[in-house]
C-alpha cells in the first residue's frame, strides 16, 4: 500500500539489502553452500565500505556481457557515495572480485565504445553514416590488436557473479526477482506479513536441490535461442533439462512449464513424434489436451478419444475436464464414432437487455448505476475482488502458515506454491476444517478481524482498495453461508484459474438478498471461464445474470 508519507533512502541503501541477504543465506544455508561461495561471503565481508558498494553497484547493472563477465569502463563511472572509485576498484581487483583489462578477442570489446568512438581506430576511412553491426565487421576485419583499445582506459570485468546466483536463488527462490523487493518495502510501498522461516521448512534441504535449480534456470537461459534454431536444438535443450525424481514440487512445476513450452514449439514446427514425447513427461495440464490433439492431427482418431475419456476419468482441472468433453464429442462426430459422446451441456444464463445513454465512464459503472436508479438498490462494481478478497480475509492465518517449502524469504507476498495445484492438497486438512466450521457468525468473525488487524498488508488475494466497509457489511450479511461455502471451495480447488471470470456487479436489491450481473458491453462476449463460473452458479442456486447493454441512438 502507497506510503502516506515520503521516505528518503540512504544513498547506499543498496548495501544494506545486499549484506542482509548474504547473512540470511549464510545463517540458514551455511552447511549447503560449497566452500567457493562461502569465500565469497567471507571476501566481501573483508572488503572496505566503499569496494562493497562499488561491487554491488556493479553486480546489479547490466555491463556489456563477456567470456570474462559483465564489463565496464571504470571512467564511465560515477557514484556520489562513493569516496574514492579508483581506490575501491583496486581493492577488487586484489580480493578477485574485479579484472583489470582482461584479455578478451576484439568481438567481445567493441560493444564497450560508442559509435563516434570506433570510427576513428578504423585503417581505413569509413563513412559517418555506416551502420553499427558494418562498423564493427569492418574493424574484425581489419584484425587489430585488441590490447590497443584499452590504451587510456581501463576495464573492469565482474567476477564471482555465478556465486551471488546461488545466494539469490536461496533467497528468492528463483532467479527472477532482486534487491527491488527490499526498496518496495523501504519505501512504505509493501507491507509483508510476518511468517516464520524456520530451517526444517526451507524449500532447500539438500545441495543436490540448489544444483538442479541451477541448472534448471541454466536451461532456461537458452530457451529462445534453442526455440529459434529447430527441433533438433529443442530436443537437445529438453535433454538437459533437471531430473525431476524426488519431492521438489517447486522445481517439478518450473521443468514442466519448460518442457510444455518446447514441446509446443515442436508441435509448431510439425514435429508432432518429439512434441508427443515431451508431453508425456509432464504432469500437469495441458499436455493430456495436446497429445490428444496431436494425436487427431496425426490421425491416431481412437488414441485422441482415449486420452479425452482419460481425462475425464480424472481431470486434473476444470479447464482440462471442459476441453475433453468438447473435443472428444467434435473429434467423434466427425469420425462417426459418437457411442458414447454426448453433446456438451451449454448452459445459457438469465439474460436482460437494456439500452442505456453513452457515457465517458466505463459500462459497469453506466450499468452499476442504472441498476441503482431504477431498482432504488445498491451495487458495487467487484469484478474479481470481493470473493477473492473475503475468502483471502477468511483464510489469512492459513494462508501465511508455514508449510515445506512454501517461504524463502520475508518479503513474499503469497506461499509460492500459490498459484499451483498443489496449494489446497499440501493444506487440506486446515482448509477443510476451516470450511466445515463455516456459519454466518464465524464468516463475519474472522473476515472484520483480519480486515482490521492486517489492513494494509499484502495479500495475493486481497485488493484493499476494492473492499470497502460499507460492501462487505452487504454482502456478509446478504450472502449464505452454503454459498460462501461453495464460492470458496471452487476457488480454492484451482486458485491459478478459478481468481478470474467472476462477474462485474453485485446488486443488493432493496427488498433484500443479493444478484450477480455481468455486464456486456456492444460486441462483447462471454468468455470461457465467464461461462464456466455462471454454470457453477446455476448448480449452486447463487442468483446471477448477464445484462447486455446497447447505446441508446
Amino acid at each position: 500500500m502507497p506510503s502516506p508519507t515520503p521516505v528518503e533512502l540512504a544513498p547506499d541503501y543498496y548495501l544494506s539489502n545486499f549484506r542482509a541477504l548474504l547473512e540470511f543465506v549464510v545463517s540458514r544455508y551455511d552447511g549447503l553452500l560449497s566452500a567457493e561461495e562461502r569465500a565469497f561471503f567471507t571476501d566481501f565481508q573483508a572488503l572496505a565500505p566503499d569496494s562493497q558498494r562499488l561491487y554491488v553497484r556493479l553486480l546489479s547493472r547490466k555491463g556489456v556481457p563477456s567470456s570474462a563477465g559483465a564489463l565496464f569502463r571504470q571512467n564511465k563511472l560515477a557514484y556520489t557515495e562513493i569516496g574514492d572509485l579508483p581506490h575501491a576498484a583496486e581493492q577488487l581487483v586484489a580480493a578477485g572480485l574485479l579484472q583489470r583489462n582482461p584479455e578478451l578477442p576484439l568481438a567481445e570489446i567493441l560493444p564497450l565504445f560508442t559509435k563516434a568512438e570506433l570510427l576513428p581506430r578504423s585503417l581505413s576511412p569509413l563513412p559517418q553514416t555506416i551502420k553499427r553491426p558494418e562498423l564493427e565487421q569492418a574493424l574484425l576485419e581489419q584484425a587489430l590488436d585488441p590490447a590497443g583499445y584499452y590504451a587510456g582506459e581501463t576495464v573492469l570485468a565482474v567476477k564471482a557473479a555465478e556465486h551471488f546466483e546461488t545466494f539469490k536463488l536461496c533467497f528468492f527462490g528463483n532467479l527472477n526477482q532482486d534487491l527491488t523487493d527490499w526498496v518496495l518495502r523501504d519505501l512504505g510501498l509493501y507491507q509483508y506479513e510476518r511468517y516464520p522461516l524456520d530451517r526444517e521448512n526451507l524449500p532447500f534441504q539438500s545441495r543436490a536441490q540448489i544444483e538442479q535449480h541451477l541448472r534448471y534456470y541454466d536451461c532456461l537461459m537458452q530457451t529462445d535461442e534453442a526455440l529459434d534454431n529447430g527441433p533438433e536444438a529443442i530436443r537437445a535443450l529438453a535433454a538437459q533439462l533437471p531430473t525431476t525424481d524426488g519431492e521438489d514440487a517447486t522445481l517439478h512445476r518450473r521443468v514442466d512449464r519448460l518442457r510444455l513450452n518446447l514441446a509446443r514449439q515442436l508441435e509448431r514446427l510439425d514435429a508432432l513424434e518429439a512434441a508427443d514425447k515431451l508431453y508425456r513427461e509432464c504432469m500437469r495440464p495441458p499436455a493430456r489436451e495436446r497429445r490428444a490433439r496431436i494425436a487427431v492431427k496425426r490421425g491416431d482418431i481412437d488414441s485422441g478419444l482415449a486420452l479425452c475419456r482419460e481425462i475425464l476419468a480424472a481431470p486434473l482441472n476444470e479447464a482440462e475436464a471442459v476441453f475433453a468433453e468438447s473435443f472428444g464429442h467434435r473429434t467423434a462426430k466427425r469420425a462417426k464414432k459418437l457411442d458414447g459422446w454426448a453433446v456438451p451441456d451449454r448452459y445459457l444464463p438469465p439474460t436482460e437487455t437494456v439500452a442505456l445513454p453513452p457515457a465517458d465512464e466505463r459500462v459497469e459503472f453506466i450499468s452499476a448505476m442504472w441498476l441503482e436508479s431504477a431498482h432504488g438498490s445498491e451495487c458495487f462494481y467487484v469484478e474479481n475482488t470481493l470473493f477473492n478478497g473475503v475468502l483471502g480475509l477468511y483464510i489469512w492465518d492459513l494462508l501465511f502458515t508455514p508449510v515445506p517449502g512454501a517461504f524463502f524469504n520475508p518479503f513474499q507476498i503469497a506461499p509460492s506454491d500459490f498459484r499451483t495445484p498443489d496449494f489446497y492438497p499440501s493444506r487440506r486438512e486446515a482448509f477443510e476444517q476451516r470450511l466445515a466450521e463455516l456459519n454466518g457468525e464465524t464468516l463475519a468473525a474472522r473476515v472484520w478481524q483480519h480486515f482490521e488487524t492486517k489492513q494494509g498488508i499484502a495479500n495475493p488475494l486481497v485488493a484493499w482498495e476494492a473492499l470497502s466497509p460499507a460492501l462487505l457489511a452487504h454482502a456478509l450479511e446478504r450472502i449464505s453461508a452454503d454459498h460462501w461455502r461453495a464460492l470458496f471451495r471452487r476457488l480454492l480447488a484451482d486458485i491459478s484459474n478459478h481468481r478470474n471470470g467472476l462477474p462485474d456487479l453485485i446488486h443488493f436489491p432493496a427488498d433484500g438478498g443479493y444478484e450477480l450481473v455481468e455486464v456486456k458491453g456492444p460486441g462483447d462476449r462471454l468468455q470461457q471461464n465467464q461461462q464456466r463460473w455462471l454454470s457453477f452458479f446455476a448448480r449452486h442456486g447463487i442468483p446471477h445474470r448477464v445484462l447486455h447493454v446497447e447505446w441508446q441512438q
